[in-house]
């Protein structure tokens, strides 16, 4: 079974989406997927929404993957949530 999807995260602001894609791409351009890969379209100028194009071999590459953009989006998230307190 192939699994195929596009999934969309939304920020507070295009500022917040900015800074997620900045650190983005170098964490998980290295990031070795056998199973599964990936694209990410880059936010619009003014857009607070990245998404995220996902192809994967099976279920379990599928869950993988999606895990691994959550936990990733939830350090950024208090990333900047930390730093817009200081």
């Amino acid at each position: 079974m192939k699994i195929s999807t596009q999934i969309s995260f939304q920020f507070d602001s295009p500022e917040d989406a900015q800074i997620f894609y900045a650190s983005f791409l170098p964490e998980f351009n290295d990031m070795p997927l056998k199973r599964s890969h990936w694209q990410v379209n880059p936010p619009k100028s003014e857009s607070s929404v990245i998404q995220f194009h996902i192809h994967a071999e099976d279920a379990t590459a599928f869950r993988a993957t999606i895990n691994s953009l959550i936990q990733f989006a939830h350090i950024v998230e208090k990333t900047i949530h930390l730093t817009s307190e200081l």
